[in-house]
């Protein structure tokens, strides 16, 4: 499955486990994981445990591609402290989408259609 790596490090250096506190918090090469082609940072040997035991359950939808340009098709490197867990299910989003700022606020307007319309893209990204 791609991801959104850069030189290597999944969800830009930021711990996977913190975004389902609410927390956008940069990991440390202390504590990484080797998972799907990227290296995953975390803050605390807790979270890395956490994420060994359930990565899927911790691994950003898309690939950790901005969810909003997914709806296009789109590889779009997202901002990763514009994020959302809807679901058990995490999202990022970039600050500007088609001219639009913050995609965030483009997604929550109708999450449901936004989504459906991510996943088929996200198929046919990864087929």
């Amino acid at each position: 499955m791609k991801q959104c790596i850069k030189d290597g490090i999944a969800v830009q250096g930021y711990d996977a486990v913190e975004f389902f506190n609410g927390k956008a918090v940069e990991g440390s090469k202390d504590y990484s994981v080797e998972y799907n082609g990227g290296k995953y940072l975390f803050s605390s040997e807790e979270n890395k445990n956490k994420f060994i035991e359930n990565p899927e359950a911790f691994s950003p939808q898309y690939g950790g591609f901005c969810a909003m340009a997914m709806t296009k098709g789109q590889e779009l490197r997202p901002n990763p402290r514009c994020f959302s867990v809807e679901n058990g299910k995490l999202y990022f989003f970039t600050r500007i989408f088609f001219g639009l700022l913050d995609a965030k606020k483009q997604w929550i307007k109708d999450p449901e259609e936004k989504r459906s319309s991510a996943d088929k893209a996200w198929k046919k990204v990864n087929s």
